[in-house]
């Protein structure tokens, strides 16, 4: 493979790094890590780095929700069977950029990582009471840093069809201790310490916070096939979820993907070199699912956490010269199936820019 090509196919591969899912459960981002062709922007790919090569770029996802007003809140609140279904929540907007950077440790072998930003809008919650809504606020701050490999164990003579092991670990490193709004202190607004749930002056709660204060190790397989202009990538990945900040375990979660790419222009021998074949162009259908399990606090189960939500995304990529490209993304929920209530996902925009360096 000469420079070029090579400069190519990293460019490529990088421009779906860091995605292994994308999907929103309710409102937490769960962008991950991941490595693939020139055709997928969210779903991972068997395709790995060349060796000796370091690439990097930017990831930004965004997610609009369905809010609910003020008084649907308290409707859920003062209505719920328990307490613990009555601790609802609500969010406008989930914005998300990272930074990530890959080496090709060997040919099959690709190391990386990933440096998020978050930030949420507008969080509200009933009252102790259920009298009023509070604004919390918008907590913002560092992610947790994610580490990644991924292992090319199969590839055809052909180099058409490729299968890959990934495996990774978000660490503990993102802001857990994000205060809410303060509430002036009346009558049944006494101020919390922690938790911060319900309009309270401590932290929010971790599921709100920017980091989960936990080690949660990943482990899946890639796959892709490339046939000429088209190309088909799948990819799945599961999330072992431990106990972090506030004693509080988020849940595993489930990640599966399939895509199905074509490179516009003249017909290519191999779309991983759309730019050496006169294809800059890609135009990418994906569905992007993700099965998430129950949120656990001190050992008791969150009523309103876990749901199975798939969107369908179609995108669309641009590779502008040998050592960059760029992606955008819309996704649109089809199944939003959720326990107790969440705030749903109404839209989300993923963007990437790539370069190799």
């Amino acid at each position: 493979m000469n420079t070029s090509n090579k400069s190519l196919l990293v460019m490529a591969v990088m421009s779906a790094l860091t995605a292994h899912s994308a999907v929103v459960s309710a409102d937490h981002g769960s962008l991950g890590f991941g490595i693939g062709t020139a055709s997928p922007i969210i779903t991972q790919t068997g395709v790995t780095l060349p060796v000796g090569m370091w690439a990097g770029g930017i990831i930004t996802q965004y997610v609009n929700f369905d809010s609910i007003s003020d008084s649907q809140l308290l409707a859920l609140k003062n209505n719920a069977k328990t307490e613990a279904d009555g601790d609802v929540h609500d969010v406008d907007t989930f914005l998300q950029p990272s930074i990530f950077a890959a080496y090709g440790v060997t040919d099959d072998l690709s190391l990386g990582l990933r440096i998020p930003y978050v930030l949420r809008s507008n969080v509200r919650s009933p009252d102790e009471d259920g009298g009023e809504v509070i604004n919390q606020g918008d907590p913002s701050g560092f992610g947790d840093v994610s580490f990644f490999g991924q292992y090319r164990f199969y590839h055809s003579d052909d180099n058409l069809n490729h299968a890959s092991l990934v495996i990774g670990l978000k660490t503990p490193t993102g802001q857990t201790s994000i205060p809410t709004n303060p509430v002036a202190e009346e009558p049944g607004h006494e101020e919390e310490e922690e938790g911060g749930h319900h309009g309270g002056s401590g932290a929010f709660e971790t599921h709100s916070q920017p980091g989960g204060g936990a080690w949660n190790p990943s482990f899946g397989l890639s796959f892709t096939r490339a046939m000429g202009q088209f190309s088909f990538d799948t990819s799945i990945l599961y999330t072992v979820a431990t106990t972090g900040s506030q004693d509080t375990d988020l849940g595993d979660t489930f990640g599966y993907n399939f895509a199905l790419s074509y490179a516009f222009g003249a017909p290519a021998r191999n779309n991983f070199f759309s730019s050496s074949n006169n294809a800059p162009w890609t135009a990418i259908l994906e569905l992007n699912g993700e099965w998430q399990d129950y949120e656990r606090i001190a050992g008791q189960r969150n009523p309103n956490s876990g749901s199975n939500t798939v969107f369908i995304s179609p995108g669309i990529r641009y590779s502008g010269g040998k050592n960059w490209n760029t992606a955008l993304s819309i996704g649109a929920p089809i199944v939003t199936d959720t326990n107790g209530y969440q705030t749903d996902p109404d839209y989300r925009i993923t963007y990437r820019f790539v370069v190799v360096f």
